[in-house]
């Protein structure tokens, strides 16, 4: 019995990491902003099924109002959108990494700073077409790597891509010179990024959270946010 229920397990809370960094798939309340800078408010759905309307690229669904016919917006055609409190600006595919099928997609600001934290639903077929291995962290517990990452086929909606996908997560002062975040780098550019929240920088440095685990350490330092307000 334990034999099934582990695997369910592993599959729910990945999913879930999924779901709260890409949800998609329904209308809510948000803006974008249109070529020459301007804001526009209605309802936007991030996520949306089927295929865009420009080769390469991802897109959204906009409707003016709950009665509005929905508009399929292409990322060469908006800055950026914020649905909620998330935040999505726009984003060529870099050179390396575990990119969306799009050359030109939208990154999730997870955090926004002076280096600033992206992430975005990655196939293993990164935008240069070198293969990468899956990584995805269950999320369970907060205490190092739960050593049960692994990749999760997910097909998602119209800003992501088909395929075997991850969460990739990218960092840099813009998009246009973001670097993938690797086990090799994590402890030096989270401390970096996070270095506002000392409780934050001490659990990144005794390995407390590690690069299986980025996505309990983005909630723990959002919560550490939150108590300082």
């Amino acid at each position: 019995m334990k034999a099934i229920i582990l695997p369910f397990l592993i599959l729910l809370f990945g999913f879930n990491t999924y779901a709260q960094l890409f949800a998609g798939g329904k209308f809510e309340e948000g803006y974008y902003y249109d070529i020459n800078g301007q804001k526009v408010n209605g309802l936007i759905d991030r996520n949306p099924s089927g295929k865009g309307i420009v080769k390469n690229e991802g897109f959204i669904e906009f409707k003016e109002d709950a009665k509005a016919p929905k508009q399929r917006l292409s990322a060469s055609m908006i800055h950026g959108f914020v649905v909620a409190k998330d935040s999505f600006t726009l984003a060529h595919a870099p050179m390396h990494g575990a990119w969306s099928k799009n050359e030109l997609d939208f990154v999730k600001v997870v955090i926004d700073g002076p280096t600033k934290l992206y992430a975005i639903n990655g196939n293993t077929k990164s935008g240069s077409g070198i293969r990468v291995i899956p990584a995805l962290s269950t999320g369970i517990g907060t205490g190092g790597s739960s050593g049960m990452g692994g990749g999760l086929g997910i097909s998602i909606g119209g800003g992501g891509g088909g395929g075997s996908a991850r969460i990739a997560y990218y960092y840099g002062e813009t998009t246009t010179s973001m670097v993938e975040l690797k086990p090799q780098t994590f402890i030096e550019i989270m401390t970096d990024i996070m270095g506002d929240e000392p409780q934050a920088v001490e659990k990144i440095r005794d390995k407390t959270f590690n690069y299986n685990n980025v996505d309990s350490l983005i909630k723990y330092f959002n919560q550490l946010k939150k108590l300082g307000q």
